[in-house]
């Protein structure tokens, strides 16, 4: 993590001139004690005098001072989770004040930037009133159009319009998200076909394996992220809501994504038990949901992992993850995410009709249990 490191360049480059403490001194017209307390950390060199030591030393001032306003994917990886940590067990505007801090400091690390936009989006919900939640929005909405604007990372600028798209969704602009999203909208071309059949050719089979399973549960993974909206626009088609769920809980059960990806299925059955009990079918709403708590322990029995283990189907899937810089920790912690699955089953208007339901009493209970663990 970069920081000021000026006092260790000053006594790394007098040895390697080979001068004395005092020598320094006399050239810079200070004492002694002061160049002393300069190398130990105890204070730093007046402003002025950075010029006249770079020029000394043959370096440029950068190099001087030690700071590079960048920070390693690793390193942007851990802090992204601290925070995410602090989100839920810290006053939020005391750990929104730290994300700025670190904001300004890394103010042109795009990769930094563009992940606190994401850490601000995933704890939004945590902000405590609506007001606030539209404050955070609009503050992650402008770091992404200030990435898109300055990054000369393509992947990156890319990345932000879509996260753009998301804050003005999240602040009900869908009209704007359309125009952003659909100006420009290239198709783009995977690698990975390719690649599998480059090693094919290489006679790297181990390899064309590693791309093949890779690609296949990425794909599979957009399929089933998008099973929710499957099950909200055919809500009112009784016999298509009742295919596509058949249909994608029985591609679930084929890939083993329960021991993949717990997390996904929670999500799936969790719209099933909201789009059922909209249609006033309790039991099926109080089965989906029953099922999506039980998803949802073993994504927490994971400990945030995204992928707990790989199986008969993906058995090179965690070394193809560790391959492309994959992080497989959730976005936010489970308590976060245990927040707001409870507020969802204890406050949506869909499940009015299950209150009085003794399944549904036992869900909340055992949700509040979890919950405290």
């Amino acid at each position: 993590m970069g920081s000021l490191q000026i006092g260790e360049r000053i006594l790394i480059h007098r040895r390697k001139k080979g001068i004395t403490q005092e020598e320094l001194a006399g050239h810079l017209g200070v004492s002694k004690p002061a160049v002393s307390k300069w190398e130990s950390g105890h204070s730093y060199p007046d402003i002025l005098l950075l010029p006249v030591l770079a020029a000394y030393f043959d370096i440029t001032i950068d190099e001087l001072v030690g700071y590079e306003p960048q920070m390693t994917k690793e390193e942007i990886r851990v802090l992204y989770h601290k925070l995410a940590k602090a989100f839920t067990e810290e006053p939020f505007d005391q750990v929104l004040a730290r994300c700025d801090d670190y904001l300004k400091k890394y103010y042109s690390c795009w990769q930094l930037q563009v992940q606190f936009g994401l850490l601000l989006l995933n704890h939004v919900s945590l902000s405590g009133s609506s007001e606030k939640s539209t404050e955070v929005i609009t503050k992650a909405l402008e770091i992404f159009k200030r990435v898109e604007k300055n990054s000369d990372d393509v992947h990156l600028a890319k990345m932000s319009v879509q996260l753009q798209a998301l804050c003005y969704i999240s602040l009900q602009e869908p009209v704007i998200a359309i125009d952003l999203l659909e100006t420009g909208n290239e198709p783009q071309m995977q690698p990975e076909p390719l690649l599998i059949k480059a090693y094919q050719m290489k006679g790297d089979m181990d390899k064309a394996k590693e791309y093949l399973q890779g690609y296949v549960f990425v794909s599979l993974m957009n399929i089933l992220g998008s099973v929710p909206d499957f099950l909200k626009v055919y809500s009112s088609d009784n016999e298509k809501l009742e295919l596509y769920y058949s249909i994608f809980t029985k591609l679930c059960h084929l890939f083993d994504i329960e021991n993949l990806h717990p997390a996904i299925l929670m999500q799936i059955e969790l719209e099933a038990s909201i789009v059922f009990a909209r249609r006033e079918d309790k039991d099926k709403a109080l089965d989906t949901l029953e099922r999506s708590i039980e998803h949802m322990c073993s994504f927490s029995q994971s400990k945030g992992k995204i992928m707990i283990k790989g199986n008969d189907i993906f058995d090179t899937l965690e070394r193809y993850l560790e391959d492309i810089d994959v992080d497989t920790a959730a976005p936010r912690t489970s308590v976060a995410i245990w927040h707001d699955l409870k507020n969802l089953i204890r406050e949506s208007p869909a499940f009015a009709i299950l209150q009085e339901e003794k399944r549904y009493k036992n869900i909340l209970t055992k949700l509040e249990k979890i919950n405290n663990k």
